[in-house]
């Protein structure tokens, strides 16, 4: 490959001509006897032109001028002066000068213009192979470790690949693949390049005395790192910032194609293991169902056989008891297994949420005998448009819980009135509470507090907002001033239809 004016220094072009002049003159000495003074100007014309193949623009000038004047005052008669008598002489002169720094000219366009074709071609190459290396990554691990290694091979630099921390404070920390680690003074210069999405460093405009260059790493818009070069020798030339700057696109562009795939993965994971999950309540629920109607049946029959001692008569009351508990988890999970596959569809109807309120208290006596029951239900309630059976399993799940999650002997109200064209009911206890950062997560399937009682599913408060949902209500929790939790159910009220004569 022949030389170009980006493989020698502008000065050494200089030297390189004043010395091929000298040899050239020599040359032409040694045979201007036989060619004749006139010849001698074309053997200059062909070592300019050769020339032109290895120097850049000014060099040939220089080249032109030094051979014309040389061939003018030593060689042109009269000798040893600039004045040249012989009309063709002048006309040789004048050509040779348009000839040269034509050709010159010329050559040195074409050089520039191949200069600039073999530079897009490795441009392209580079970021071709920089592609393909990062499309064979497995993981953002690998790709991490492969894009290090790409640019410090393109860019002959010490790389560093800085991320936040996973604890806080979050601050940037070299990744472990980093060939280098930036000084501390440098670290809040990386900072700010992280969350101003601006590169800074040597070779910038900012910090211009950095040890090395910092350019932000972005995907999906949101910056995740910054990418550190500290260069060996001089910091990058124009044509390698260019490179470089369309280096980090294509990492971009990979990272984000990386963790779209990762999304895709974690979705058909969570979706495979909701079906799973699914299929694993309705197999187990309904398997149970039968067995607990057995135990319950078998119960029944053994009161009914005989007089039983007292001994046998509690062990049968602690079985009922357990078969009571056991049937309502099933329930529960047979609810929210009805929830997750939309399969419920509530039959709504007219309603007294007075009426409501008794069946369910009524049904749930047992587990709540240690706990006094307080109703508060407002004169002239409206009516609830909902489904009787949903909101009477609703309303025994918030009794429960609040039972299960209080002390014996305190009280647990009821309550019911209307506010905002909305019927509203609370049940409210006097227990230790919902911890502030659980109240945006108590309704959250199989969630339960940290300090919950053992012995809980997880399911009630899940199955009452679903329940509440499904009849187009919404359910909330919050503390009550002095201790206890207090949970509110909100159902569109309904006016009381006007009956004719004929149906009086």
């Amino acid at each position: 490959m022949p030389l170009t004016p980006t493989h020698i220094p502008r000065g050494k072009q200089y030297i390189f001509t004043a010395v091929a002049f000298l040899l050239i003159t020599v040359v032409n000495m040694l045979i201007e006897k036989w060619l004749g003074y006139q010849a001698i100007a074309l053997v200059y014309l062909l070592a300019v032109v050769v020339a032109a193949l290895f120097i850049d623009r000014g060099p040939i000038i220089f080249a032109t001028v030094l051979t014309a004047v040389w061939w003018n005052f030593y060689f042109a008669p009269p000798r040893f002066a600039f004045n040249i008598t012989d009309g063709y002489d002048r006309m040789m002169l004048v050509t040779y000068f348009a000839v040269t720094l034509t050709v010159g000219h010329l050559t040195t366009h074409l050089r520039a213009r191949r200069l600039a074709e073999q530079q897009r071609e490795e441009h392209s190459s580079a970021l071709y192979r920089l592609t393909r290396e990062l499309a064979q990554a497995a993981d953002m691990d690998e790709i991490f470790c492969r894009s290090i290694e790409e640019i410090r091979k393109f860019f002959r630099a010490d790389v560093a690949l800085l991320l936040p921390a996973q604890q806080p404070p979050h601050a940037l920390m070299p990744y472990t693949a980093s060939l280098w680690s930036p000084k501390e003074k440098e670290m809040p210069m990386a900072t700010k390049v992280f969350e101003q999405n601006e590169p800074a460093g040597r070779g910038t405009k900012d910090f211009t005395d950095a040890e090395g260059l910092y350019w932000p790493l972005c995907a999906d818009g949101a910056p995740i790192g910054v990418v550190a070069l500290r260069f060996k020798r001089a910091a990058l030339t124009p044509r390698q910032q260019a490179l470089f700057e369309d280096f980090i696109p294509q990492i971009t562009l990979i990272l984000q194609r990386q963790r779209l795939r990762e999304a895709e993965l974690n979705n058909k994971f969570l979706a495979e293991s909701e079906r799973l999950g699914r299929t694993l309540l309705n197999s187990v629920s309904h398997e149970l169902r039968t067995p607990v109607a057995a135990i319950t049946s078998a119960t029944s029959s053994l009161r009914s056989s005989g007089t039983l001692s007292t001994a046998q008569q509690n062990l049968t009351t602690e079985i009922e008891s357990a078969s009571i508990r056991l049937n309502r988890v099933i329930q529960s999970l047979l609810s929210a297994a009805r929830l997750k596959s939309g399969q419920l569809r509530p039959k709504l109807e007219l309603y007294d949420v007075s009426d409501l309120i008794h069946v369910t208290l009524g049904n749930v006596s047992a587990m709540t005998a240690s706990h006094p029951m307080q109703t508060h239900i407002e004169t002239d309630l409206p009516l609830i448009k909902a489904d009787f059976v949903l909101m009477e399993q609703t309303v025994a799940n918030l009794v429960v819980n609040a039972a299960t999650h209080t002390p014996p002997e305190t009280p647990i109200e009821i309550s019911a009135h209307a506010a905002n064209g909305e019927v509203v009911l609370e049940v409210a206890d006097r227990g230790p509470g919902v911890p502030p950062d659980q109240l945006d997560r108590i309704f959250d399937l199989f969630h339960r507090a940290p300090d919950a009682k053992p012995g809980g599913t997880g399911l009630g408060l899940a199955i009452v907002k679903g329940f509440i949902e499904v009849q187009g209500g919404r359910v909330s929790a919050a503390n009550r001033p002095g201790g206890g939790a207090v949970f509110s159910i909100y159902l569109p009220a309904t006016e009381m239809p006007v009956l004719s004569e004929e149906t009086l």
